[in-house]
């Protein structure tokens, strides 16, 4: 057989497979439009199932808030988000205190602090990037933070003091 006649053949082929699955996909589909009086009294007779409606956002709540001591024992960092909520998959605000790791518990002001997330599971990070502020006397608010999924995230807070970096690590299962 030539190379002619193989072309032809294969393209028959083709032709015939595509008329076979148009003819496969199209004759089901017209017993499924059937009269839609007819089938009234089987549909009255089902159950019908609640619908189901997901929420946009879920919340978590902390009770208290959390306690952390950076690595090198330096500095001690309270944080709590505003309210207590940390709701998933929507901005909210961390409100942070920074002080010396000492019995006087001194507030450090004048430090760069900022917040990330990171869950160890799915290998990502935060989607946003939030912003701090310092708001005085040892206080800092971190804002725009977003927690995108409920899971497993670790909490790093890392502060720069003076030209020294020191970080905080927690962790938070939503």
């Amino acid at each position: 057989m030539g190379y002619i006649a193989r072309m032809k053949g294969a393209r028959h082929a083709r032709i015939g497979w595509l008329v076979l699955g148009l003819v496969m996909g199209f004759v089901p589909g017209l017993y499924a439009c059937g009269d839609p009086s007819s089938d009234t009294a089987s549909k009255k007779d089902a159950p019908s199932a609640p619908p189901v409606s997901e929420p946009d956002a879920y919340e978590f709540k902390l009770e208290a808030p959390r306690e952390i001591v950076t690595r090198d024992n330096a500095f001690r960092v309270v944080w709590f988000p505003e309210g207590g909520v940390v709701p998933i998959n929507e901005h909210f605000v961390v409100d942070v205190k920074l002080t010396k790791n000492d019995e006087a518990r001194t507030p450090v002001e004048g430090a760069e602090v900022s917040m990330s997330c990171f869950m160890p599971e799915h290998g990502h990070g935060m989607l946003r990037e939030p912003r701090s502020e310092e708001v005085g006397g040892g206080d800092y608010q971190v804002k725009g933070f977003l927690l995108h999924m409920d899971g497993y995230w670790t909490v790093s807070v890392n502060v720069l003091v003076d030209g020294l970096a020191a970080t905080a690590e927690d962790e938070l299962r939503l």
